[in-house]
């Protein structure tokens, strides 16, 4: 989620709020009901996130 994301990244609940269109209030609602969330996934080893591997790539054409 792209308001997790950014906040994990440093920027505050008043800018991503103003870029989400939506107020702080909700921004700060939204990071700490599915923070927990996303904090719990990530401890039990599940992975959001694709992991690239050299199976996975197709060779380069020469």
């Amino acid at each position: 989620m792209a308001i997790l994301r950014a906040r994990e990244e440093g920027a505050t609940f008043g800018a991503i709020a103003a870029a989400a269109g939506t107020s702080s209030q909700a921004v700060q609602e939204i990071v700490r009901r599915h923070g927990q969330l996303k904090r719990q996934s990530e401890s039990s080893g599940a992975s959001s996130e694709p992991v690239l591997t050299k199976a996975s790539v197709a060779p380069a054409a020469e």
